[in-house]
């Protein structure tokens, strides 16, 4: 008899823990992101204080925010929720500018032979070297681009090159090899220092813009540059190439690669776009807008800016899939060109529009990072509130 009872008394409390469990308030808290607007947490608070109790509310200054514990009855904590609250106000970008970056020492875009008289010989490959590895110093003196690595290498029988490798850094020991015919010593490396091209602008902040969405990455090995310096000027779009399915179409324009037009610099090349310091281009900005949190965007109508027609403007776009990110990551989102003209002018979305900065409800909620080859209608974008955290 006791047994039995036991029995019953488990059974009832394992059903009332699965009723529980699956009930309004607390699938309410389970469907809460780790980091939340305040308009959506307090939306959510009604049904969630019914069983979970909020505990404890800390500062988070990275969010300008706060921290929320709830708990069981105040005893048993269930889940720790981050209000995102106070995000900026910020100019709108979507104008194009040119984008000048040198790399900091000089980049391996390819590995290659070297003629001697013993036959063909390759340092660069003996040594370990590899694409995308960016040479920093020869025997401790700081490489300043590809006449300066050559140069440094004309007197050295072995040389010890310091190498950056992602996040790695290492030294190599190479022999460098004497050409036949002009007896220069060289490495077997094809090198870049520097690139250049077209880009939209996204958004700025105080005296700090961002651009593009995604790093500068080198056009051979696909690696981010590692960058020394750079800067951003005025372009025009001359022409549209326009996309089609299975073809990547593209902006292309004129600008100025002298830095003395610069009207902003660039100290900040990585995952989520390229960022510094600007004085100047006053008339390459927009209106100023709220940024929104990363939970304050639903799919629908938005509008993406672009000076893809040669003067800036907004066009029609649907937000058509959301992904839930707690944490900075790329590819948050995906919109699709609705707007019959510039469907008409681009295909879509196509290369040179990297950076357009999305609204949705008078906020700025993204910014476009990559085009679709098969679905040039469509596009990823980044959530403007991950560029907000890793550029400024």
């Amino acid at each position: 008899m006791k047994q039995r009872t036991k029995k019953t008394i488990a059974a009832g409390l394992s059903a009332l823990l699965f009723f529980w469990y699956f009930s309004p308030a607390m699938a309410a808290l389970r469907a809460l992101p780790e980091a939340v607007a305040q308009d959506a947490a307090e939306a959510a608070a009604p049904f969630v204080r019914s069983e979970a109790r909020l505990v404890r509310v800390s500062g988070d200054q990275r969010s300008q925010g706060e921290q929320r514990t709830y708990a069981l009855f105040g005893l048993v904590p269930l889940k720790t929720v981050q209000e995102v609250s106070g995000l900026p106000l910020v100019r709108l970008g979507g104008q194009a500018v040119g984008i000048v970056l040198y790399t900091r020492g000089v980049q391996v875009v390819g590995l290659t032979t070297v003629d001697t008289d013993a036959g063909d010989q390759s340092p660069a490959s003996a040594a370990g070297l590899r694409k995308g590895d960016a040479i920093l110093a020869v025997d401790g003196q700081p490489v300043s681009g590809a006449y300066g690595l050559m140069a440094a290498l004309q007197s050295k029988e072995q040389a010890r090159l310091t190498v950056q490798r992602g996040a790695e850094k290492m030294t190599l020991s190479l022999r460098p090899a004497k050409e036949r015919g002009t007896g220069q010593r060289k490495l077997g490396a094809w090198v870049r220092e520097s690139t250049s091209g077209i880009g939209t602008l996204s958004f700025r902040k105080g005296d700090r813009f961002c651009a593009l969405g995604h790093g500068v990455t080198d056009v051979d090995t696909g690696f981010t540059l590692l960058t020394e310096r750079g800067y951003i000027t005025p372009a025009a779009i001359t022409a549209v190439l326009r996309a089609e399915s299975g073809q990547v179409g593209e902006l292309a324009g004129e600008f100025s690669t002298r830095e003395s037009d610069a009207v902003g610099h660039i100290d900040t090349n990585g995952g989520y776009g390229v960022a510094g310091p600007c004085s100047g281009g006053g008339d390459l900005w927009g209106a100023e807008v709220p940024l929104a949190a990363a939970t304050q965007v639903q799919t629908g109508d938005a509008t993406l800016y672009t000076a893809a027609s040669g003067s800036w403007r907004g066009y029609g776009c649907r937000i058509i899939r959301l992904k839930v990110q707690s944490a900075p990551g790329i590819q948050g989102m995906m919109v699709e060109v609705t707007d019959p003209e510039l469907l008409a002018l681009t295909g879509g979305i196509v290369p040179g529009m990297s950076g357009s900065p999305v609204v949705q409800d008078g906020r700025l909620v993204g910014v476009v990072t990559h085009v679709f080859v098969n679905e040039p209608k469509r596009g990823y974008c980044v959530y403007a509130q991950w560029m907000l955290e890793k550029l400024f």
